[in-house]
């Protein structure tokens, strides 16, 4: 360990380029005073500028503070201690906490040096070399991966999930976001479609042109503008192999529906493609964006992860798409594919094909009485499928304690909004049904660009129709 040559590297830093406070202001045109949402962002036809984000200079102010009260610490040889809380604590409970703290409830803790013990002392180690890459980082401008920091001292951290949690952490610490510290998570979320990304540096994306599997998500700290060209929606898919179906097969420019954006987090999404998705319902409110997810626990809880964030990095601001629309799948496409499936095969066998619809559409329906609604039947293709289940499977141990603790979530919410009711019923459906689909059930054959096309050109006559 060491600390004297604190002194002259970072109160005394070299001459070197530093993020400026100054930035170019520009009035908004009247294109974006809408009702909707108004904005400092500049558009230029369909070129938008993405909003910078000024939190850095205030996190490196902050660290720079901190490098002093170490060192002003070690100067009169008191013990070191860097404030330190955990974002998984946030919103748990604290007696002694919120007596200190009534207002957040959040109990600060810190890292010591020297420590009780080795394993404190490689703590505060590990801690102090992650603030000294971020001031780094910062001085200079540059970005610098999680994954990244792991390898230059693999004995250090010793696990990559040291690192993401101490990040993290840090950030909540100081009250910023991850990305203002100028450290960003190895790309995870790809995109493709009639969209192009100037970076920062001059650089350009063609997220149409670079690959049929679309591209890896830069973090939206390095996009400078978005061309949206003529994009008329934008389609973000919990599963990767649907979203390589889809890239591969151009459907964002081929749809009926126009052309669009494919996104994907490959299931859970990580904070650059949440970051990513927001900033586009920023700066394009008007533009419209969909969610298609299995009908499951799992689908649903990561669909709310998109609308409404997550509890560990709650604190990170512009994550959240409240205005994402759940295209599907829901019970109703499920319900209704088992339905068409009975009706086709007993038709073959005569008479008794009535008697089996009814019997499947009281079972499909009867839940409904949990809300007192009962979804539309919207017309479709006859399957030729042999059986439901081919449809549908039981739910598992692991899908049920989901179900129970994504409702747990959406209970403890004071006041439900209408998509909180949704999801709230869906899950109750599931429940007492005992099933779950994949996005496949919709398939015809491989191909779900009808089931598509039938969907998004709905909304899109339902969004014109209340304009």
């Amino acid at each position: 360990m060491y600390f004297w040559p604190i002194r002259n590297q970072y109160l005394h830093p070299p001459s070197q380029p530093t993020i400026s406070n100054s930035h170019e202001r520009r009035s908004p045109p009247l294109e974006r005073l809408s009702p909707v949402r108004a904005s400092s962002t500049r558009v230029h036809h369909n070129i938008v500028t993405v909003p910078q984000s000024h939190s850095s200079d205030d996190a490196l102010t902050k660290i720079e503070a901190l490098f002093e009260t170490i060192v002003d610490a070690i100067s009169v040889g008191s013990p070191v201690a860097i404030p330190y809380r955990r974002s998984t604590n946030a919103r748990v409970f604290n007696p002694i906490a919120s007596a200190s703290n009534p207002r957040d409830g959040r109990h600060m803790d810190s890292v010591r040096f020297p420590g009780r013990n080795p394993q404190e002392l490689r703590r505060f180690e590990a801690l102090f070399r992650i603030i000294e890459i971020s001031h780094e980082a910062l001085q200079s401008g540059t970005l610098v991966t999680k994954r990244n920091i792991y390898y230059q001292n693999m004995e250090l951290f010793r696990s990559q999930s040291v690192v993401d949690e101490m990040v993290d952490n840090l950030a909540f610490t100081l009250g910023v976001g991850r990305n203002d510290l100028n450290i960003v998570a190895t790309a995870k979320g790809l995109v493709a479609g009639q969209v192009e990304l100037i970076m920062r540096g001059g650089s350009r994306i063609n997220c149409a042109e670079i690959s049929d599997s679309g591209v890896l998500l830069p973090s939206i700290s390095a996009v400078e503008k978005i061309d949206f060209q003529s994009v008329k929606w934008l389609l973000v898919i919990e599963k990767e192999a649907t979203f390589r179906t889809l890239s591969a097969s151009r459907y964002y420019t081929v749809s009926r529906a126009g052309s669009g954006i494919l996104v994907t987090g490959k299931g859970y999404p990580d904070l650059a493609t949440r970051k990513f998705l927001a900033t586009i319902h920023s700066v394009r409110p008007r533009l419209l964006m969909f969610a298609l997810v299995d009908f499951d626990p799992h689908g649903i809880s990561v669909l709310r992860t998109y609308q409404y964030g997550s509890q560990r990095l709650d604190h990170e601001k512009r994550t959240k798409v409240f205005g994402l629309i759940w295209l599907g799948i829901r019970s109703s496409d499920v319900l209704l594919n088992t339905v068409m499936t009975q009706d086709c095969s007993a038709n073959s066998q005569g008479s008794q094909s009535s008697q089996d619809l009814s019997s499947q559409e009281s079972i499909a329906y009867s839940v409904d009485a949990f809300e007192d609604e009962r979804p539309a039947k919207r017309p479709r293709n006859q399957r030729t499928k042999s059986h439901p289940s081919d449809y549908t499977a039981p739910l598992n141990e692991r899908d049920r304690e989901k179900a129970v603790s994504v409702l747990r979530d959406i209970c403890g919410t004071t006041r439900l909004d209408a998509t909180e009711r949704e999801h709230k019923l869906e899950l109750q459906r599931m429940l007492i049904l005992n099933i779950k689909a994949e996005i496949q059930a919709v398939d015809d054959f491989g191909d779900i660009t009808n089931w598509l096309d039938e969907r998004l050109l709905e909304h899109s006559r339902d969004v014109n129709s209340h304009q």
